[in-house]
């Protein structure tokens, strides 16, 4: 079989491929990479022949070169496809593995790949043409592999959990998963679903009556006998005589649990209907809490999944379930799946959890990568269950924490987690997340001052948080100079070169970027002006620029008239507004990759000591 592994620019297809040498070596395979074979048989690179030839001239090359690698391909092959090849070219016959990441809707902004519009910004070119995309591959695609931030290597639980989704492996999941109607678009796609699935240990599979027709319900049950199922009444009162008194009755009957939706109405009929023994009632507004509570003791059992607005709601839902823990589901919902998080935690701790399958019906359900990473505290040997580590902030769904620190908290039995805080809700959120189980926490943007008070630190800005439960309160300190120091390699300890070095921008990494290199000129991002103590003088110009700002709308560009030879960027984000004015000026370009991983070092050496002192 072939597959086609398809996705945006710079999402990871190539080193992706790279670990499947390791992930398949069991196996013979054989992996290919379309740009590889094209630069094979022309004998130059991918940019010279764009810049040369076109864009059009490339495409249909491209298309020739894959239905060459069509025809000698004599075994099972992984092929990875350009970012904008187009997806009718390949033929039913080839499955079709979309591997993406979170950050693929931001944009990236390459330092080292051809401009197809250089007319256009990097970041509205990538925009532009990836929304095309996306719903080419959503269309295509057999499999989705939605992959974490962060680099794998040496990441030894990631490259575990990514395996077992590679190779189909994974046993013993636990969970829900909705059965979605694109699932039926194509019949690879169907099949992809039933070969992974059927025998892997999932608690249920969810059938709705407003996703799925009596048709495919009737297929699913009947290719998936073996498969527990839930079914959900979603749709309206007058379908649901269908399922309940008419033709689908023998369907019904057959569902290990029925779910009715209280926004359907009283749950009058289906009371009538169905043994209290297997539904479930469930409400998905905040208003309806009490009504469902009223109909608990007639029902198996009581579903919450309300829109949660901020971690006080997020805490009554918390309690809520707590409370009667074996009667009651708790899944909070949100416009951007910030609850995911919390979804992973009660893992094996309520009857009703789901994990994503694709888009699934929520974003916050957690991926498969997410739901497989977090051992439920009813499997592990941990002293610590439902304890977990977080990173802080917002933005945060870019950072590399999560898998960066997989391992390090893996041995403690815990998880890692990206948490969105907005800035105006971090002094609510710590007491509730320390509640739920947040032990240990780095902090980033924009809550790094805030942290730095509630651990009453000496220092005005802290990145990482321990939790002592000997003392009762929050330990905090800073790595980033640890990892600034790494980031800049010695140039800026020189103190005669540090005039030479302008610093735009600081937030929260102001008061030790200032501690590192004290003879630099600092500007302020915002308004573009020299900050307090820095000094104008019209002769002097930058050859190094630290960039230390976040992209927004706040964020002003340095003058026109400056010319920096390098740019060292705080940010590793690959819309960073560091990385574009790099390529605007034609500076070399450090990204704060290097930063993050001497942080990160930091970071693991601090709390071992907070713990041994515990």
């Amino acid at each position: 079989m072939i597959t086609a592994v398809v996705g945006h620019r710079g999402t990871g297809k190539s080193e992706l491929m790279k670990r499947l040498v390791s992930h398949l070596r069991d196996q013979d395979v054989e992996l290919m990479d379309l740009d590889e074979e094209i630069e094979k048989k022309i004998g130059k690179n991918i940019f010279e022949l764009i810049m040369q030839n076109g864009e059009p001239y490339f495409r249909e090359l491209e298309r020739q070169v894959f239905l060459e690698c069509m025809q000698k391909s004599a075994k099972d092959t992984y092929l990875v496809l350009g970012a904008g090849f187009d997806m009718k070219a390949i033929p039913e016959s080839v499955r079709v593995l979309w591997v993406r990441r979170k950050t693929d809707r931001d944009g990236r902004i390459f330092l080292d790949r051809p401009r197809l519009d250089p007319d256009m910004s990097p970041l509205d070119e990538f925009r532009r043409r990836a929304e095309v995309r996306e719903v080419n591959y959503a269309q295509a695609a057999d499999e989705i592999y939605e992959m974490p931030e962060g680099m794998f290597e040496n990441h030894h639980r990631a490259l575990a959990v990514e395996k077992s989704i590679l190779t189909h492996s994974f046993k013993n999941m636990g969970g829900v998963v909705t059965v979605l109607p694109s699932l039926f678009l194509r019949a690879p796609r169907w099949d992809s679903f039933k070969s992974r699935f059927a025998d892997c240990g999932l608690d249920l599979i969810e059938l709705r009556d407003d996703f799925l027709t009596s048709e495919q319900i009737r297929q699913i049950v009947t290719e998936l006998p073996q498969l527990p199922f839930l079914f959900s009444f979603r749709k309206d009162l007058e379908s649901s005589h269908y399922w309940l008194t008419g033709e689908g009755r023998d369907i019904l009957d057959k569902a290990t649990w029925i779910d009715w939706a209280l926004e359907l109405g009283e749950p009058t009929d289906v009371l009538a209907q169905v043994p209290a023994t297997k539904l479930i009632l469930s409400s998905h507004e905040k208003e309806t809490l009490e009504a469902l509570t009223r109909y608990e003791s007639q029902v198996a059992h009581c579903k919450w999944a309300p829109d949660v607005e901020n971690f006080e709601e997020l805490l009554k839902g918390h309690r809520w379930q707590n409370s009667s823990p074996a009667k009651r589901s708790y899944l909070p919902r949100s416009a951007d799946g910030r609850w995911y998080w919390y979804r992973c935690l009660q893992k094996g701790q309520q009857l009703l959890n789901f994990w994503r399958y694709d888009d699934g019906s929520a974003l916050d359900q957690p991926t498969l990568f997410q739901w497989l990473t977090h051992a439920d505290a009813s499997s592990t040997s941990s002293t610590v269950k439902n304890e977990f580590a977080a990173v802080l902030g917002d933005p945060v769904y870019h950072s590399f924490t999560p898998l960066e620190q997989s391992d390090f908290f893996a041995k403690r039995g815990m998880t890692v987690f990206a948490v969105r805080i907005p800035r105006d809700e971090f002094a609510a959120a710590l007491p509730v997340l320390r509640e739920i189980g947040m032990r240990y926490a780095a902090v980033t943007s924009p809550h790094k001052q805030a942290a730095a008070e509630l651990c009453e630190s000496e220092l005005r800005a802290v990145n990482t948080l321990f939790w002592s439960a000997s003392r009762r309160k929050w330990l905090g300190t800073s790595t980033d100079n640890q990892g600034f120091v790494e980031l800049i390699e010695g140039v800026g300890m020189i103190a005669p070169l540090q005039k030479e070095i302008f610093v735009w921008g600081g937030g929260g990494t102001l008061e030790m970027v200032e501690q590192s290199i004290p003879h630099a000129s600092f500007y302020a991002s915002r308004t573009g002006e020299p900050r307090e103590g820095t000094h104008m003088t019209p002769e002097l110009q930058p050859k190094i620029l630290v960039w230390a700002a976040p992209r927004g709308p706040e964020t002003l560009w340095p003058p026109l008239t400056w010319h920096p030879t390098m740019v060292f960027d705080l940010n590793y984000k690959e819309d960073s507004m560091g990385r574009e004015y790099a390529l605007r000026c034609g500076a070399h370009y450090q990204s704060g990759l290097t930063m993050f991983q001497g942080q990160a070092q930091g970071q693991r050496s601090f709390w071992t000591k907070c713990e041994d002192t515990e």
